[in-house]
């Protein structure tokens, strides 16, 4: 959400827009179109001008391929974001409103989770890195490394030649090994990656485990049956990567939710709830992570001034202190942006009891 910045300090009224972009049945181009249709009558029925229709309707028809959702902001017949989610929303959103609509993206697309992923032989590797999400998404780097082809496969026999050969194939593929290991380590610290995800022939790994960096060993996971061999099952190697990222997504998020039971349990913890002193820690760029969970947030109603931290329960409170341009909007606007304005963490807590369906963890009593 922090990477929203930017996006949340621009000059509305914008167009939030979050729909199914699937392309995964003969028809899917057909029903995409009647979607975006549907979509485009809504919010030109809330008063979207013709330029910021057009604008968006180019991204809203691009196909996605397989299941997938896409998220669209914007606003003065300039496309602001256009996100490709990993599945679909559960509810198509089309919203016209002062303020972007930044929310539903926290639920999409859960914590962001840099990794690298590698696939090794004895040769060398392929080494992709991403920025953020699953499938694809962020993808920022790929490096193929390939090191001394001849000899890496020991050969049958006796002999001093025959133990030359052999020292020669262990040398080679030492080498090889540290040869990848250098650009894994340095995209693993370029990234900050949360996880190295590692496939790829068994001694080609070992060999490549033994000469990764503690930094790289501390995140590794290693996924059987990769292969960088034609007729290997691609598709299975990406599924197990997706599943292993969407498992540190899950446990990151139920992490911060531990972390927020824990500090509001304890007297001068570093959690609050409701709407009062979550608004108050938004205003004063106190908050680490705002908790989410009660879908009618939406409901109620905050007071906030032209940048995205100003914010309050009453408008008093804004006037009080010299800001003269003050607006009430809705709180699941309001509250998201000023956490991407001012670097939080957002969650969409579902199943938590927090009062007034929000919560926030804090940076400092």
């Amino acid at each position: 959400m922090s990477s929203l910045g930017a996006l949340v300090r621009e000059r509305g009224p914008f167009a939030s827009v979050y729909l199914d972009a699937s392309h995964d049945t003969e028809d899917a181009a057909k029903a995409l179109e009647l979607r975006w249709r549907g979509v485009r009558e809504e919010l030109a029925r809330q008063g979207a001008d013709q330029a910021t229709l057009d604008a968006l309707e180019g991204p809203a028809l691009a196909p996605v391929v397989g299941k997938a959702g896409r998220a669209l902001i914007a606003a003065h017949g300039r496309v602001l974001l256009d996100r490709v989610l990993p599945r679909p929303p559960a509810l198509v959103t089309a919203r016209w409103s002062t303020l972007p609509h930044v929310l539903p993206l926290a639920g999409s697309l859960g914590p962001t989770v840099p990794h690298v992923v590698v696939l090794a032989d004895k040769v060398g590797a392929d080494v992709h890195g991403y920025a953020g999400q699953t499938g694809g998404q962020g993808e920022v780097a790929a490096e193929e490394v390939r090191g001394e082809e001849h000899p890496v496969h020991k050969v049958r026999g006796g002999g001093w030649s025959h133990l030359r050969m052999q020292h020669s194939v262990e040398e080679n593929a030492k080498r090889n090994a540290a040869q990848v290991a250098e650009a894994v380590d340095r995209l693993v610290g370029k990234l900050n990656a949360k996880l190295l995800i590692l496939g790829g022939e068994v001694q080609a790994r070992t060999a490549l485990c033994e000469e990764l960096t503690q930094r790289c060993r501390e995140v590794l996971v290693e996924v059987e049956g990769a292969s960088l061999a034609g007729g290997s099952d691609d598709e299975a190697f990406d599924g197990a990567v997706q599943s292993l990222v969407a498992q540190y997504q899950y446990n990151e998020a139920h992490e911060v939710v531990e972390r927020f039971t824990a500090e509001y349990g304890r007297d001068g913890g570093l959690a609050v709830q409701g709407l009062a002193p979550v608004v108050e820690a938004l205003r004063e760029a106190n908050v680490a992570a705002l908790l989410v969970a009660d879908p009618a947030l939406g409901d109620r109603t905050v007071w906030a001034g032209d940048h995205p931290a100003q914010v309050a329960l009453r408008e008093s409170e804004l006037s009080g202190l010299g800001i003269e341009h003050v607006e009430r909007h809705r709180a699941d606007e309001v509250l998201p942006n000023a956490a991407a304005a001012t670097g939080a963490q957002v969650l969409i807590a579902d199943g938590t009891d927090l009062f007034e369906g929000v919560g926030a963890i804090l940076r400092h009593t």
